[in-house]
């Protein structure tokens, strides 16, 4: 599938080409005919790339079984041959042919799609103020300014703060030209945020997500909307993988380089993730517990501890939707190993508890069976 045409080729189940031809894409009446020409329940593969939502809702509508193939991976296979649209496009349907080894991703459903365009609009609405918000930091570096008298700049004492600062008129016209942005892009996610809050669904799940630490009302409902149907993961690592927050293994010739976490992840559903680490720092004693060890053991890579806590509410989600049971923070007992947290740093005399999905991370036997 193109930008401008796809092509089809039509196969029988014996794996033998009857025919193939040139779908163009200048009006949706041309594939709905070809898909038209179909028994209700024929089998239509087609590779997940930019444009398939539309073309797998045509199918639906004509009765027809959609199927994605997993891009990346169904490249993979298909490495050291010679490639054209009609080899791609037969080579797909004998990857299905052949059963188990059909790479097949996540044919979300058209209600999951509408959820996830409100919610991955509104995330990456505020990675840009998120982002502009950190080159006004950089202005205060750049001119050797250090703020510690207010700890919002951009609310109404901050604003005046950095009203009153001393700065040449380049860096002035920069701050304000920037500012401007800010209160620019919050006016948008202000009005997003109403528009999701009365648009929202009533859904269980999101109740159970939000006795997660650091996991409101949006982040719930935007959690749901990318991981769809929580069955697809087979393990809590899954879902943390598929959301790029879990370290992965970088060795070679015996030497270790350093673990790193997957760039092909689902990237909005890891804003959320990281977006959701400052309240359950905030609010919660274990989340805040795994970020200050982490933060200690690398102070020169403060985002190791952000990512960690991201990993833990990830396997966390993964426990809470799949068991349907909310989220408990087990208390520490008095003397135990897992040593006392009181709130200050200089009262902790030993290590602090274990990650959250370890100990107290949802409710225990007797709920979940009370829960069934």
């Amino acid at each position: 599938m193109h930008r401008d045409f796809s092509k089809a080729v039509m196969m029988t189940e014996e794996g033998k080409v009857i025919e193939s031809r040139n779908v163009w894409h200048d009006t949706r009446e041309e594939m709905a005919e070809l898909f038209g020409e179909f028994d209700p329940g024929t089998e239509v593969v087609m590779e997940a790339s930019f444009n398939w939502p539309w073309i797998a809702d045509l199918a639906e509508k004509a009765g027809l079984k959609p199927h994605l193939g997993h891009a990346m991976r169904c490249r993979e296979l298909a490495k050291g041959m010679s490639k054209n649209d009609r080899k791609d496009a037969t080579f797909l349907a004998r990857l299905w042919l052949a059963g188990d080894i059909f790479p097949e991703a996540y044919l979300a459903p058209r209600e999951v799609r509408a959820r996830r365009s409100r919610f991955r609009t509104r995330a990456l609405l505020v990675k840009i103020r998120t982002e502009v918000k950190n080159s006004i930091h950089g202005i205060l570096h750049k001119n050797g300014i250090r703020n510690d008298e207010v700890t919002d700049l951009y609310g109404k004492k901050g604003r005046k703060w950095l009203k009153g600062l001393e700065l040449s008129p380049e860096a002035r016209e920069e701050m304000e030209a920037k500012l401007a942005v800010v209160d620019d892009v919050d006016k948008h996610i202000t009005r997003l945020e109403e528009k999701l809050w009365a648009e929202l669904p009533t859904d269980p799940r999101a109740s159970l997500l939000q006795t997660i630490p650091g996991v409101g009302r949006l982040i719930a409902d935007g959690f749901l909307a990318e991981i769809g149907e929580i069955g697809r993961f087979p393990d809590r690592r899954a879902l943390a993988s598929y959301a790029g927050v879990l370290p992965m293994d970088n060795r070679s010739a015996g030497e270790e380089h350093g673990k790193r976490t997957n760039p092909r992840c689902a990237k909005f559903l890891k804003l959320m993730a990281i977006e959701a680490v400052r309240g359950s720092v905030r609010t919660s004693g274990r989340m805040r517990s795994l970020f200050e060890r982490v933060r200690a053991k690398n102070p020169d890579k403060p985002g190791k501890a952000v990512v960690a806590v991201a990993r833990e509410l990830m396997e966390v989600v993964h426990i809470v939707l799949s068991r349907g049971v909310p989220y408990e923070e087990a208390p520490v007992r008095p003397g135990s190993k897992e040593g006392v947290v009181t709130g200050h740093s200089e009262d902790r005399r030993t290590r602090g508890p274990r990650r959250a999905s370890q100990v107290g991370r949802s409710a225990g036997p007797e709920k979940i069976q009370a829960a069934k």
